[in-house]
């Protein structure tokens, strides 16, 4: 009998650590657009022991063909007529075939704009440090790189998530134009860095982005 009731309690404490770490890889797996930049190991507490989930370390690539993801923040919404509309609401993020648009209700009325319709949206964070978004190919695009100044090559974010970054632009030093981060549009610029353009060739966009910064 003592054999059976210790039998069935290893039997359900394996199958509670096997169900938790399918729930982490399962986490993992549907919310790559909003992982953080920099996410550290976390352990997690179950009926069975700790239990140590992965962490990442590498920003997530924005693919247009995957569902869109962005946080809910308190936007200032300006418009071409110079007029602010200040709303609590998130970005319905560009996909392959529509424009990103942002939208709000005012006395039951529902508005919606897309990028072309601004001059320009932003968020105030907690250190009071406005984060802005430029409209940038039926899209508002919000700088990464505010902290690295050193940087050259400039990423950009579909989101105003920038510690959770959608990105999918990019910019070079002296260059006017915003590009679409795209392996033909990056292909340029890799001539020369052999590292880089071997990062290029197995779709290693970003980290190709990183070699290159660091020749400069």
């Amino acid at each position: 009998m003592f054999t059976n009731i210790k039998t069935q309690y290893h039997g359900a404490k394996s199958s509670m650590i096997l169900l938790t770490l399918n729930f982490g890889i399962f986490l993992l797996g549907t919310s790559t657009q909003a992982l953080a930049q920099f996410r550290l190991p976390t352990t997690i507490r179950t009926p069975g022991g700790n239990v140590t989930l992965p962490g990442l370390y590498t920003p997530p690539f924005y693919s247009f063909n995957s569902e869109p993801i962005s946080s809910r923040y308190k936007f200032y919404i300006v418009l071409k007529n110079d007029s602010t509309v200040v709303a609590k609401t998130k970005i319905k993020l560009r996909t392959a075939t529509a424009p990103s648009e942002i939208s709000w209700r005012e006395k039951g009325k529902k508005y919606t704009v897309t990028p072309d319709q601004t001059k320009e949206i932003y968020r105030i964070d907690y250190w009071n440090k406005k984060i802005k978004g430029i409209p940038q190919d039926s899209c508002w695009l919000f700088l990464v790189d505010t902290v690295s100044h050193e940087k050259r090559i400039r990423r950009y974010s579909m989101t105003a998530d920038i510690n959770q970054p959608a990105i999918s632009h990019f910019k070079m030093e002296k260059a006017k134009e915003i590009l679409p981060l795209k392996k033909e549009t990056l292909e340029p610029y890799v001539e020369g860095n052999e590292k880089a353009k071997k990062l290029l060739s197995k779709n290693k966009l970003l980290k190709a982005i990183e070699e290159l910064n660091l020749q400069y």
